[in-house]
């Protein structure tokens, strides 16, 4: 039995909520993968960026960038798959290839005439950035390169906040469904000792996995590129068979359904006692409930690096680079 009881209450109330959130972003991950939402998203700012849906069509068709989501043909059809990130230099070549038509990309009379047969909305920009290169084509494609990352710089910043209100979402039914309440979970790692310690042995494997996980969890940082996220280790972004035992041995509503078949047999199956268990269950688990959609959308990274710093707390049996390191070097 462990002599540290409090830590490891903390400890597996810590690695149970590094399962929810793993939990809610692979959730995440699919309905984003299934709707294809970084793709679309891409293509609601080019088309915002270019200021015309053809020409925004007229570059996602071009070979260069329809390669991207799969297709390696130009003539693809409206319902091709849309690439969820697509580099600067081949956006800036794919629109200057399309502008200067069947004539060399490099010709620089062949990139005025194109941008000059755009609807306004659309040349107003190109042609302000090819007056700013001055007829040399090469400055031009840096300049579209660069416009195309700005923008990509606030498309990064709509997906993030995107998909900070789909955690939350996710988050509340996660916790409604499965009721996942805190104060409960704290309770019962209190009092239960084999709960507890079941807890603590499968955080410790977790922790074990670091560095063997097949794919690591993706901070992206880059827009919506695939390739310019930063790692952050989780463990495994998926469920052991062991982590998925433990969370099916939570209670979740048993206990609230025993007290409601308990009162419907001593009161009558009437809807006031129906709804004064619904208000019960409201006022019991309203704090709880929030501490866990709280904890949730903080996010995996977050607990697996807290669950590391308690794991070694409780490894060393004192804190590290705290009080006890001030002191042994005193």
């Amino acid at each position: 039995m462990s002599t540290f009881p409090v830590l490891d209450v903390v400890v597996a109330l810590v690695f149970l909520y590094l399962l929810f959130a793993v939990t809610c972003t692979a959730v995440n991950e699919a309905i984003a993968s299934a709707f294809n939402r970084r793709g679309r998203m891409l293509r609601q700012a080019v088309e915002h960026l270019l200021g015309d849906p053809a020409l925004a069509t007229a570059v996602y068709r071009h070979p260069m960038v329809a390669s991207l989501g799969g297709v390696t043909r130009a003539d693809t059809p409206a319902s091709a798959p849309l690439p969820s990130y697509i580099p600067a230099n081949r956006f800036a070549t794919a629109l200057t290839d399309h502008l200067t038509g069947l004539a060399a990309v490099t010709d620089a009379a062949a990139v005025e005439k194109g941008i000059a047969a755009l609807p306004p909305s659309a040349a107003r920009q190109l042609r302000a950035l090819f007056a700013l290169s001055q007829g040399d084509v090469h400055d031009f494609h840096a300049r579209v390169s660069e416009w195309y990352d700005q923008t990509m710089d606030r498309v990064s910043g709509w997906y993030k906040r995107s998909v900070s209100r789909q955690t939350y979402v996710m988050a509340i039914v996660f916790v409604l469904v499965f009721n996942l309440d805190s104060v409960q979970l704290f309770n019962r790692l209190w009092s239960d000792s084999a709960f507890r310690q079941a807890a603590v042995d499968e955080a410790r494997a977790r922790i074990a996995a670091t560095g063997t996980a097949e794919v690591p969890v993706m901070e992206y940082t880059g827009g919506a590129s695939p390739t310019a996220g930063t790692p952050v280790q989780t463990g495994t972004v998926s469920l052991t068979d062991s982590e998925t035992r433990l969370l099916t041995s939570l209670r979740g509503w048993d206990d609230d359904r025993m007290r409601l078949r308990t009162a419907r047999v001593l009161e009558g199956e009437t809807t006031g006692v129906t709804f004064r268990w619904l208000l019960g269950v409201a006022a019991g688990h309203a704090i709880g409930w929030l501490v866990t959609i709280f904890a949730i959308s903080l996010g995996a990274p977050f607990w697996f690096d807290l669950l590391n710093r308690f794991m070694r707390v409780r490894s060393n049996g004192r804190a590290p680079g705290g009080i006890d390191d001030a002191r042994s070097r005193a």
